[in-house]
């Protein structure tokens, strides 16, 4: 009964306003399709899916072993598969598995697809690529559902958020939602605004097992790939959960012996820099005077170095992510000196970790960067593991002084659901 009225809700809103039908299409019916076999939802409505054997041009077969959390067959779990881009019902199947947890879904066609499984409190996501051939993704268990509620930025919006790739989504009521029974692992979060002539706005964070996680600021989904933009006024990148766990920090560190930060713009013990308001809109700012290096009596030398950064991971390196797919990062800044933008890779040993670099002389305006990783990658790495996004302070015994003002960092181009997976 709770699907069938939030069904006639969503008709109900989209027959006062047929412009918006689309965009409040929802796979409600999907629900009703369990125990009837595998079925497809489309333009068409709901259909049979399948057609012909696998691998052919009619469709691939993905087949599948699902576990509980004890490693028992989740028998009669419910399986769904959908667009990892969609929020609709276009390219969406569902089925069940049978008495030993397995499933197979057959005449699928090639593409980029989230599969997931749920039984009895438990869930999980598996991401698919179908590509002209079957697809075999073994076992898998399924863990505690997790629970992820947050704000739109807007204390007074209205609307839903949905969940990109999956058949999940919450009202919005006066700017705040909350969405349960997920799978753990990474999620895209869209909002959809019952205004009129309003752009979706959307967040990316990781759902914990078990756990309750805080969503991050949304951005129009245009900057779908925002890492930060300041907005929401802390520390912490916003496609990390905040508050969940520790990582996703941006921080200001320099050598305490040859760098002099500017104080009054250094926020906490940690060597933080400062947030501004300028004319309404949210800035990284930091300064700081680089000295000269130099040797001390027993020989062991002090190097001028002040780094700006954000980590991609948790603070233990421990996580790192996966950012091969982005074509280029870019960004706002202006200031005074020359910053070197670096990628870095904790896992390797410590002279080896700042694997691609870009040096960027700035002025006293603000300028769009946009640095093409391709272009920059030490040719033995590559960028399957990235802890930090830093931008070093260069020395200039000329230029002493250098200040940064940053924002809008974004990762250009690229897949947003393979990027945090890890």
């Amino acid at each position: 009964m709770r699907r069938n009225s939030e069904f006639l809700y969503l008709w109900g809103m989209q027959t006062k306003n047929p412009a918006r039908m689309a965009k409040y299409a929802m796979c409600s019916l999907l629900a009703l399709s369990f125990g009837l076999g595998l079925s497809a939802c489309g333009d068409g409505g709901t259909k049979t899916a399948g057609g012909g054997p696998s691998g052919s041009e009619a469709g691939n077969a993905i087949t599948a072993e699902i576990l509980t959390a004890d490693k028992t067959p989740a028998a009669l779990a419910r399986v769904r598969l959908m667009d990892s881009e969609g929020l609709d019902c276009d390219k969406a199947y569902s089925a069940q598995t049978d008495k030993k947890g397995s499933v197979t879904i057959e005449g699928v066609a090639d593409g980029d697809y989230t599969l997931e499984a749920s039984l009895e409190g438990e869930a999980l996501q598996i991401p698919v690529k179908v590509s002209g051939k079957d697809v075999d993704l073994g076992s898998d268990n399924l863990k505690k559902m997790a629970t992820v509620s947050g704000s739109v930025g807007d204390p007074s919006a209205n609307g839903m958020v949905k969940v990109r790739g999956m058949e999940h989504s919450a009202k919005v009521v006066d700017g705040s939602f909350t969405l349960d029974s997920l799978p753990e692992g990474a999620l895209s979060l869209v909002f959809i605004s019952d205004a009129d002539h309003q752009d979706t706005t959307s967040t990316y964070l990781k759902a914990v097992a078990g756990e309750k996680s805080t969503s991050s600021t949304f951005a129009e989904e245009s900057r779908a790939l925002l890492l930060d933009d300041f907005q929401d006024s802390n520390y912490q990148n916003r496609f990390m959960p905040a508050r969940t766990y520790d990582g996703g920090w941006w921080f200001f560190s320099y050598s305490e012996k040859t760098v002099t930060p500017d104080s009054t713009l250094i926020f906490g013990k940690n060597h933080i820099f400062k947030l501004e308001n300028e004319d309404g809109n949210i800035v990284a700012h930091v300064a700081a005077e680089m000295g000269e290096s130099f040797e001390d009596s027993t020989g062991e030398q002090y190097w001028a170095w002040a780094t700006m950064g954000v980590e991609l991971g948790k603070s233990d390196k421990k996580l790192c992510n996966d950012i091969s797919s982005v074509d280029s990062v870019a960004f706002r800044i202006k200031g005074k000196g020359i910053i070197v933008f670096t990628v870095v890779d904790a896992n390797l040993p410590i002279e080896d970790q700042k694997i691609a670099r870009f040096e960027y002389r700035m002025s006293d305006e603000w300028e769009r960067v946009s640095v093409p990783l391709a272009d920059i990658l030490n040719s033995q790495y590559s960028y399957k593991c990235v802890n930090q996004l830093d931008w070093d302070f260069k020395a200039n015994p000329a230029e002493p002084i250098v200040e940064i003002w940053l924002d809008d960092i974004e990762l250009i181009g690229g897949d947003r659901l393979s990027i945090w997976e890890k």
